[in-house]
């Protein structure tokens, strides 16, 4: 469906749109830099240069501090995998907005319809607007995201509606989830609302993983991968 064929449907879920991470904990988060991310949702205007935000809108520069809901950073994200394969911002933009009027969602690249869909939407933007491919032909007219995008998309878990409900960000055989409800929407540990920042903050100050693992009831392998993460993403 269609903007034009119907009403854009909103997110209901407060704690997936609400103001939840600083632009430096989201670029920490997507793996790229708070600049960028102050960028890609503001926009910028200085020095002869002028960029409109990546994700729709119009460039702003009113001096507060960026604050990223879980949605946007799903959409950093994305864009983010696809800028490691080299992918302009100004395809990029298009690409959003193209999709976000072909699935009549305001937050396209965080909408299961990108991992269902997203292939074959991307290669009819890739036909009107010729250019870098977005999408890839997997053979008989079957087309696909690029694999750095499909593997984290992957990563993309869906429950009852068509946003990302959490994100579990070295992949699902890894118990280490972001989830907007739990602890802020910061790094935890899975099912368990065990915060990635609080084991390594016990850790630094000399606890041992057994006695960490014991407090908390848990298996000394999911402090061992707690903290294995903390240091990745440091």
């Amino acid at each position: 469906m269609s903007a034009a064929e119907g009403s854009v449907r909103q997110p209901a879920d407060p704690f997936r749109t609400g103001s939840v991470y600083t632009a430096t904990q989201a670029a920490r988060l997507a793996g790229t830099s708070p600049q960028t991310v102050n960028n890609w949702l503001r926009g910028y205007e200085g020095d002869g240069h002028h960029m409109e935000p990546v994700f729709g809108g119009k460039p702003r520069a009113d001096g507060r501090p960026v604050r990223v809901s879980f949605l946007q950073l799903a959409e950093i994200i994305v864009v983010a995998r696809f800028r490691h394969l080299g992918v302009r911002l100004q395809r990029l933009r298009a690409a959003h907005r193209f999709a976000r009027e072909a699935f009549g969602l305001p937050y396209p690249f965080a909408s299961l319809k990108l991992t269902s869909a997203g292939g074959h939407v991307l290669h009819s933007f890739d036909e009107r607007f010729p250019g870098q491919m977005l999408a890839l032909d997997t053979g008989g007219r079957q087309w696909t995201l690029p694999g750095i995008v499909t593997r984290e998309l992957e990563r993309f878990e869906y429950e009852g509606d068509p946003w990302v409900l959490r994100w579990f960000p070295e992949g699902r055989a890894c118990p280490i989830v972001i989830d907007p409800h739990v602890s802020g929407g910061l790094p935890t540990i899975a099912k368990t609302g065990v915060s990635v920042t609080i084991v390594q903050k016990r850790f630094t100050a000399g606890e041992s993983i057994d006695d960490i693992a014991n407090d908390f009831e848990l298996a000394r392998a999911d402090i061992e991968v707690a903290l294995r993460y903390a240091a990745k993403a440091a």
